[in-house]
């Protein structure tokens, strides 16, 4: 098996400016981006040119929201959906900082899956007649005449930028604050708010100071992707419409295309994490015995499959581990890491990929047991913490503050 060298040796395709980096990942930098004086392209040196000094460690600050009902109701058959009072809470670092009684034009409901934490803010999504609801701590910000889906949130200055998807499911609308930048009758975005590769903001995420994100258009044999980069459209001319791009991503200027020829066809769903100069993938892989299983790959030792268990699972990647979080069909929930792997005693719910979180090398995940008689729970790597709540944990963020110079 032929070795690789990570980017001091990399294949250069003259194709709008893009590098072949390894199977089924390549790197574009937008046509009008391509440096052109002959000068050296500094995400183009050998990772080892330009690593950074040791930095101080960053302060960890961990946020969780939660709903808690009355005590006498059982929320778990919920017979009387949306006819019980309730309250939304956001903690800090364990303690409550928020608490929004529930009410009939709220801008919130109890639904885990449209609780989002970005920024230390808990901004929620709610359906209610004809219009969507957004709301910021309580507090509703931007009303939608349509019923839609957030796909992104992000907030830079004094904007708020949204992406959403019709609850028709096609095509998708982008908007800063309450003005419309950009409306798709066809069209897909990449990524959502509760995909861990994308962090908080989902689908949107800032690159070099710009709001971005990426779609495409077409079906599963014929599709256009592109690039929106402070609002300006770009179509990406070296993706051949028969390959299948499994993740697009903007960073550092360049695109990062993923598609399943990665390990000779061997990926069958993943996600890409650039980083710096380097980037990983996770996903669902067939290894070399054709078995099944979830795992990442790393830019320094691509051919090297790193498994971390056989069962699919959602992937958390950092700069220092990565970490896979299932659930069984016991009801069990199975988390894996390097240092640390186990399970939950009794099954729990785990309601979405937004119950977990990971920074540094510490992986922060949301367990709410099926047996009446316990409480949720947060573990912090192998810390385990009981929360007094009747009700279920909704979601995870973590922020890191760095230190002070």
């Amino acid at each position: 098996m032929r070795t690789r060298l990570f980017f001091s040796l990399l294949l250069p395709v003259l194709l709008s400016g893009c590098i072949l980096l390894d199977d089924g990942i390549t790197g574009t930098r937008p046509r009008s981006d391509n440096l052109r004086d002959g000068r050296t392209d500094p995400d183009r040196r050998h990772p080892a040119d330009s690593l950074p000094a040791p930095a101080a460690a960053a302060d960890t600050i961990l946020y969780y929201s939660a709903v808690r009902f009355p005590a006498d109701y059982d929320w778990q058959r919920d017979t009387a959906y949306g006819a019980v009072p309730f309250e939304l809470l956001l903690y800090r670092d364990g303690s409550p900082v928020l608490t929004l009684p529930s009410g009939p034009d709220a801008p919130f409901g109890p639904d885990p899956d449209r609780h989002h934490i970005h920024a230390g803010h808990l901004y929620t999504e709610r359906m209610l007649g004809g219009q969507t609801l957004i709301g910021r701590d309580g507090e509703e910000v931007l009303r939608l005449e349509e019923r839609e889906f957030l796909l992104g949130l992000l907030e830079s200055g004094p904007d708020l930028y949204t992406l959403t998807r019709p609850v028709s499911g096609k095509g998708f609308r982008y908007r800063r604050n309450d003005q419309l930048l950009i409306e798709r009758a066809e069209g897909t975005p990449y990524g959502t708010l509760s995909d861990p590769s994308y962090g908080s903001s989902g689908a949107l995420y800032l690159d070099d100071g710009k709001v971005c994100f990426c779609y495409w258009e077409g079906n599963a044999y014929n599709r256009s992707h592109y690039l929106i980069r402070d609002g300006e459209s770009t179509r990406m001319s070296n993706i051949l419409p028969s390959q299948t791009v499994l993740d697009l991503k903007l960073h550092g200027g360049r695109a990062f295309t993923l598609t399943n020829a990665v390990l000779k066809n061997r990926l069958s769903e993943g996600r890409i994490w650039p980083e710096g100069n380097s980037y990983a993938v996770t996903g669902r892989f067939t290894d070399e015995s054709g078995d099944p299983c979830s795992g990442f790959l790393e830019a320094a030792s691509w051919s090297v499959l790193h498994r971390l268990c056989d069962e699919e699972a959602v992937l958390y990647h950092t700069p220092q581990a990565v970490f896979a979080v299932s659930a069984a069909k016991d009801g069990a929930v199975r988390w894996y890491g390097p240092d640390l792997s186990g399970q939950s005693d009794g099954p729990c719910y785990f309601f979405s990929p937004a119950c977990a979180t990971a920074a540094g090398s510490r992986l922060y995940l949301a367990l709410t047991p099926k047996d009446t008689k316990r409480r949720p729970l947060i573990r912090a790597g192998e810390r385990e913490q009981e929360l007094d709540l009747w009700g279920y944990v909704s979601c995870v963020a973590v922020e890191l503050i760095p230190p002070a110079n």
